[in-house]
C-alpha cells in the first residue's frame, strides 16, 4: 500500500488510545499532511523536505521515471512521486517500478489504463466549484485523492476560499489535498481541516525554509478535531405536563334509603 495513503488513513482515523500499563505513547500525528512540491533545483528542494520533516514530496518537471527516482532517492523513508502533465499505462508502471509512491496527473491526457494499479497513491488534479454532474463523474473514477488549487487573494482565508474547498470535500469521499500559495496558520489551519482538507501541498522553492518549519510545527500542534452539534434539540413536552393537577370533581352525596321492615 502507498505510504502516503497509509499516513492519510492514520490522520483521518487518529492514533488509537493506548490500553494497559507500560504501553508506549501513541504516535503523534499532524492535523493535516504536509507535502512538498519540488519543481526545480531538486537537490535543494529534497533537502528542505527531509530537513523540515515534510511528510512526502511531489517532483514536477523531472526527466521521466529515472529523473524522479534520482531526485527522490535521498528521502529514504519519506514517500515521493511524480507530478506529470500526461500519463500512460506504461509510464505509470515505470514510475512505480522506479520507486514512486504517488502519481499526480490531470484529467485530460491521462489514460484510463494508467489507474489500474492500486499500490500507488493516485492523485487527480481538479478545479474547485465543479458542477454536481462533473464532480459525480470524477468521483466515480479509480483515484484516491483530489488536488485542488487555492489561489488566495489575501493573507488570511475568506469564506469564499472555504466555500470553494467545501463544495468539493462535502460532495466526495476522496482525500482532499490543497495546493496553497500562501501558508495558512492558526485558526485558518483548523478551518481547512474542519472543512475536509487532509493535506497541504507547498512549493518548497517559493517559500522560505523557516516558514515551512513553522507551518510543520503548527500542524503538529493542532488540537484534535471536535465535532460540534449543528443545533440544540429542544424537547417539547405536552401541555398537560405543565398544567396544574385538576381538582377532583365533587361527588354528590348519595342519600341512603332506609329500607322499611314490615
Amino acid at each position: 500500500m502507498s505510504k502516503l495513503l497509509d499516513l492519510l488513513d492514520r490522520i483521518r482515523e487518529g492514533a488509537p488510545a493506548p490500553i494497559g500499563f507500560g504501553v508506549t505513547r501513541p504516535e503523534k500525528l499532524p492535523g493535516m499532511a504536509l507535502i512538498g512540491l519540488v519543481s526545480k533545483d531538486y537537490a535543494k528542494g529534497m533537502a528542505v523536505v527531509a530537513e523540515q520533516g515534510l511528510d512526502a514530496a511531489m517532483v514536477a518537471g523531472a526527466d521521466g521515471p529515472e529523473g524522479v527516482k534520482q531526485a527522490g532517492e535521498g528521502l529514504k523513508d519519506k514517500p515521493w512521486g511524480a507530478r506529470v502533465t500526461s500519463l500512460s499505462q506504461d509510464e505509470a508502471q515505470a514510475y512505480q517500478d522506479n520507486g514512486s509512491d504517488l502519481l499526480v496527473f490531470p484529467l485530460e491526457g491521462t489514460a484510463a489504463s494508467a489507474l489500474a494499479n492500486e499500490e500507488i497513491a493516485r492523485i487527480l488534479c481538479i478545479e474547485p466549484n465543479m458542477e454536481d454532474r462533473e464532480l459525480r463523474a470524477v468521483s466515480s473514477l479509480p483515484v484516491d485523492c483530489f488536488l485542488l488549487p487555492l489561489p488566495q487573494a489575501g493573507d488570511s482565508l475568506t469564506l469564499s476560499d472555504l466555500a470553494a474547498v467545501g463544495s468539493v470535500s462535502r460532495r466526495s469521499d476522496k482525500y482532499i489535498l490543497l495546493e496553497v500559495s500562501r501558508l495558512p496558520n492558526g485558526k485558518d489551519l483548523e478551518a481547512l481541516r474542519d472543512i475536509g482538507v487532509h493535506g497541504l501541498v507547498v512549493d518548497v522553492g517559493a517559500v522560505s525554509a523557516k516558514s515551512i518549519k513553522e507551518l510543520k510545527a503548527a500542524l503538529m500542534e493542532m488540537p484534535r478535531q471536535t465535532f460540534k452539534r449543528k443545533g440544540r434539540t429542544l424537547a417539547i413536552l405536552p401541555g398537560s405536563a405543565f398544567s396544574p393537577p385538576s381538582e377532583p370533581e365533587p361527588q354528590e352525596e348519595e342519600e341512603e334509603e332506609e329500607e322499611g321492615y314490615e
